[in-house]
């Protein structure tokens, strides 16, 4: 069997903000096709990590590589959807307009959009299935529509690389559902990194799982014990499995 490229491929990152640390000797290979879920505490790095992938923050230390490429010359393979998306909901801009912004990337500074870019982007709209909104104002949507669209931005890329930071984080549960089975149908066709939250919704739908709070714990696996989670989090974890009607916690120990 051929191993899989990698896609991208942390070493010994390290990345200090205001004085204080906030990734040490990150070491991390996405390969190529993979649906990687990141999880971990607030403040553990997580959106920190995503920017270096991106390219919107260099590490002081270690290096980062995209395809080979550094971030900066890999962006036009990257497809990202941050944790919020603020717009002003009065601004009258379409979701079809929205969708089509995500071509810019593609086209030059005072180039026209080609027939090619408005397929890229209706065929956008379509994956998410949101054709039938492409006149509506999108300050009109849900929350959970306005994310799929985010995500059709990102896919009018064609990128080989989809980074979603918290997609779910202002859907309710019936949407949040239905937007994790729609990224499960692309990762056939290229690689996902996820930061969530929701450990269970992650750990449903995504082929590895890695815990980050400063320092990353991966296992090249979907599956998470409550001794790694105990590592990430720092205090006695539970975990739950679906159909079990009730726990009970175990004592968390409080630190001032």
């Amino acid at each position: 069997m051929t191993q899989r490229q990698p896609m991208v491929e942390l070493k010994g990152v390290g990345v200090t903000i205001d004085g204080q640390p906030v990734l040490e000797d990150v070491n991390l290979i996405v390969r190529e096709g993979d649906f990687l879920g990141i999880i971990g505490p607030n403040g553990g790095g997580k959106t920190t990590l995503l920017k270096v992938i991106i390219g919107l923050l260099k590490p002081e230390q270690g290096s980062v590589t995209v395809a080979g490429r550094l971030p900066q010359e890999a962006r036009g393979l990257i497809g990202y959807v941050p944790q919020f998306s603020l717009f002003d909901k009065e601004f009258p801009i379409s979701v079809w307009e929205v969708v089509l912004l995500g071509r810019l990337s593609q086209v030059g500074r005072f180039s026209r959009f080609s027939a090619k870019d408005f397929q890229m982007a209706q065929d956008a709209l379509k994956t998410v299935e949101l054709s039938h909104l492409k006149d509506k104002q999108i300050g009109q949507l849900s929350g959970g529509q306005r994310q799929r669209v985010f995500i059709a931005r990102a896919l009018a890329q064609n990128p080989q690389l989809l980074i979603l930071d918290e997609p779910t984080a202002s859907v309710d549960k019936p949407m949040q559902t239905g937007l994790y089975e729609l990224l499960e149908r692309f990762k056939k066709d290229r690689t996902i990194i996820l930061v969530s939250h929701d450990i269970g919704a992650v750990s449903s739908f995504v082929n590895k799982i890695a815990c980050l709070n400063r320092k990353i714990f991966y296992h090249d696996s979907p599956e998470i014990s409550a001794q790694h989670l105990e590592e990430v989090y720092g205090c006695p974890v539970d975990l739950i499995a679906h159909g079990v009607p009730h726990r009970v916690l175990k004592e968390h120990k409080h630190h001032d």
